[in-house]
């Protein structure tokens, strides 16, 4: 896991990137809000019925 930075094809984030993160290595993270998440996000993703989750409320869906 690491932090994506100027040196990414003259793109500049402080997004992080978790694609070559083992699903098995979730549990080893540190009790962080980042670790939560992605323990989390895989939770749901993996459990039938789970609720969508969305990282925004649109105005739309009023």
């Amino acid at each position: 896991m690491g932090v994506t930075g100027a040196d990414t094809v003259g793109l500049c984030s402080d997004l992080v990137d978790v694609a070559a993160l083992p699903l098995d290595d979730l549990d080893a993270l540190p009790d962080t809000v980042l670790g939560e998440l992605l323990r989390r996000v895989v939770a749901d993703a993996l459990t039938p019925g789970a609720e969508p989750l969305a990282a925004f409320q649109s105005a739309l869906d009023l």
